[in-house]
């Protein structure tokens, strides 16, 4: 049989192993639920958009005091709703029970339950000017155009220097939520190849299959087919989130615009940080035959992966910053760095050539560092087998 065909089986092999576990389906559930959940739970705590705001008034009112209150609201982009309350109590009453936000009380005097707002006061002491002055001006005998040129309030223009980019904003977000999803996935699946390649020692399946094919061939279609299962997760994974964003209901932000570059962007980086340290994780995982000392081999791939993740917190923060700049560049740190760098839209077309290719050649030299630590340890078993010695091993 040809040796990449016996790759493919190795691959499907650890795939199906993988897939069928009840602990891996129950947590990939859960996990897809509650990304499924967030974007309900985003409206659910909002509120809902547009829910108007309740003002209550009480005693005598200025004439055609609602009215205006609709239209200072106009002013303020909101919405509101105006209810009246026979009794002062009553009024009161439903500001402590959040049934009104504000009252008006004869026309002269806001009542808040708590904290007062700027914004309706504002609101509901321009509606109550406007109203008393427009009575005032009718008294004098002025004509409707006369009164209405003389209350309604001067246009102002308003510009910012720097316009805030909500999509810009949400894509950095969505970025950097990508870069944890892929923390979590590198290092979920990494663990999985080193788990796999000690349970196969410490059962001793390995020695059959050797039988049969190289140990490079072993260590590869591990490496494929949980690679093809860490993939199916993240679409898995991302479609709920996408979903979940259609569900949220964002105001102002295209969610199709920005899902789907970061969506595919969090799958390209996957493909190379998977490669990079699932190597890594195979090499040391062979180093030691029992479950027990796994913890401490695996050390040495997440001592590297720890400082990416918190260099795209930093990078999300301040992505044009010296340190996470520098971190994108390098192989170790590109995959959870340069997304969330090429979102905020800073990273040169060179930087993100530099990234890939070293990524990919870091990739590389890790395929053969980790098939020679491989081959050196996997048929040695008993204590923990030292890098140098597994190295020395493989050449023999």
């Amino acid at each position: 049989m040809k040796p990449w065909r016996q790759v493919g089986l190795l691959a499907k092999r650890e795939f199906l192993e993988r897939a069928r576990s009840k602990p891996f389906i129950i947590t990939m559930t859960l996990l897809a639920v509650a990304i499924l959940a967030i974007g309900p739970a985003v409206n659910l705590l909002s509120g809902g958009e547009g829910k108007a705001t309740k003002i209550g008034l009480i005693g005598m009112e200025p004439p055609g005091i609602e009215q205006e209150l609709h239209a200072q609201a106009v002013l303020f982009d909101m919405v509101i709703e105006v209810d009246r309350f026979p009794t002062r109590s009553g009024a009161e009453n439903a500001l402590a029970e959040g049934e009104v936000a504000v009252v008006l009380v004869d026309g002269s005097e806001i009542v808040f339950h708590t904290e007062s707002s700027s914004q309706l006061t504002a609101l509901i002491h321009g509606a109550v000017d406007t109203t008393v002055k427009t009575e005032a001006l009718s008294e004098l005998g002025l004509s409707e155009g006369e009164i209405a040129a003389v209350v309604e309030p001067i246009p102002m223009e308003v510009t910012a220097l720097e316009e805030q980019n909500v999509q810009d904003e949400a894509k950095r977000g969505a970025a950097f939520a990508g870069a944890i999803l892929l923390y979590i996935s590198i290092i979920m699946f990494g663990q999985f190849v080193a788990m796999g390649t000690v349970e196969e020692k410490q059962n001793r399946v390995v020695e059959v299959i050797l039988s049969r094919v190289r140990p490079w061939q072993i260590l590869v279609g591990k490496v494929v087919g949980i690679g093809v299962l860490g993939l199916l997760q993240l679409a898995i994974f991302a479609g709920a989130a996408y979903i979940s964003a259609q569900l949220a209901d964002l105001p102002d932000i295209d969610v199709a615009a920005i899902g789907l570059p970061i969506i595919a962007s969090v799958f390209f980086w996957f493909i190379l940080g998977y490669t990079f340290y699932a190597f890594l994780y195979a090499a040391v995982g062979s180093t030691v035959s029992r479950q027990e000392d796994l913890q401490g081999a695996i050390m040495i791939p997440i001592v590297l992966i720890m400082p990416g993740y918190l260099l795209a917190i930093f990078a999300a923060e301040n992505p044009e910053a010296v340190l996470p700049t520098v971190a994108s560049w390098l192989p170790p740190w590109a995959p959870f760095v340069m997304p969330v760098r090429m979102a905020a839209g800073v990273a040169q077309p060179w930087e993100i050539a530099v990234a890939i290719v070293g990524t990919v050649l870091g990739a590389i030299a890790l395929v053969w560092i980790g098939a020679r630590v491989y081959s050196g340890a996997l048929l040695r078993t008993g204590g923990k087998v030292k890098l140098r010695e597994a190295w020395r091993a493989a050449a023999e």
